[in-house]
Formats: C-alpha cells, sequence, structure tokens
C-alpha cells in the first residue's frame, strides 16, 4: 500500500512541476483509482490475518488468498512445502507463461 501512496505522490509531484502524463500514465492511475476500494478490501483481508513468521496455518491462509487472486487473472500457482524441521509454512509461487 505504501508504493501505491508514492506513487500516486509521484505522478502528483510531476503534474504540479508542469510536466505532462503520458496517455500511459493517465491509464494506470485511472486503473488504480478504479481498483482502489477492491484492493484496500484485498490489504484488509489479508492483514487481518495473524500470519507471523511461526504461525503456520496463518502463512498457508495468506497463500491460499493470494493464490486466488493471482489465478483470476491468469497465473498457474503452487505451494513449495519445506522440511518439517525448518518450522517454516513454506513458499506461495505464481508463474505466468
Amino acid at each position: 500500500m505504501k508504493k501505491f501512496f508514492a506513487f500516486a505522490l509521484l505522478i502528483l509531484t510531476v503534474e504540479a512541476m508542469g510536466q505532462r502524463l503520458s496517455d500511459k500514465e493517465k491509464l494506470l492511475i485511472q486503473r488504480v483509482e478504479e481498483n482502489y476500494e477492491e484492493m484496500l478490501g484485498l490489504l484488509e483481508e489479508t492483514v487481518n490475518i495473524n500470519s507471523g513468521t511461526l504461525n503456520l496455518n496463518g502463512v498457508r491462509e495468506v497463500g491460499r488468498i493470494f493464490e486466488r487472486e493471482f489465478q483470476t487473472i491468469g497465473f498457474e500457482t503452487e505451494w513449495v512445502s519445506l522440511p518439517d524441521s525448518l518450522n517454516r509454512a513454506g513458499h506461495f509461487v505464481a508463474t505466468k507463461k
């Protein structure tokens, strides 16, 4: 979310300095604005899950949310498990060919 606000601030600063935005930049801003509430909801959904490093179930639950979202936009997803001795949930991997 910080990156979103930093990007938005950058765009506003560029505009304020008299530089014109390209059509692609204007489209990007429009898309961010159109999807703001949905993305805020996704952020809220994930941060409200206790997913600290040692909460393996919580980490996997967040992974399932991102799996759902990445599959929606055409990514193949997988969960890479780690040995139990490491006491870690594993890694979520999303790939688009």
